[in-house]
């Protein structure tokens, strides 16, 4: 059974250490959200996806008030990539295995790892 009321501390508080350091936060509230809260894999997922959309609408809202919005970018970029991304992924997720997501989750969080790594070793030799 699912405990929200552990699920959403643990989360809020890995999302605010992952900003402090500058990092996604998807990649820790994920895995916390299925092995330390019991949410099931897929509704981790899109739970941490609508995070990402909320967090995303803040930040656009914070630039368009500070002037730094370019129309001419961000409207093409919206309709190719954000839409189409969301709904290609909600639907790979919703015909995928729960196990098959949780190995491509660590695959690309292991990825992910590795490049900040290397590009932290790659800045700190020049």
């Amino acid at each position: 059974m699912v405990n929200l009321w552990l699920a959403i501390p643990i989360t809020a508080a890995a999302g605010l250490v992952a900003g402090m350091v500058g990092i996604s936060d998807g990649s820790f509230k994920v895995p916390l959200m299925v092995l330390a809260c019991g949410v099931p894999m897929h509704i981790a997922v899109g739970t941490s996806s609508a995070m990402v959309a909320a967090t995303a609408l803040m930040g656009f809202l914070g630039h368009t008030v500070a002037g730094d919005l370019n129309p001419n970018l961000a409207v093409p970029l919206l309709a190719m990539v954000a839409v189409a991304g969301g709904l290609l992924g909600g639907r790979f997720s919703l015909k995928t295995k729960p196990g098959t997501l949780k190995k491509i989750f660590t695959y690309t969080t292991l990825a992910a790892a590795v490049f900040m790594v290397a590009h932290a070793l790659i800045s700190r030799a020049t």
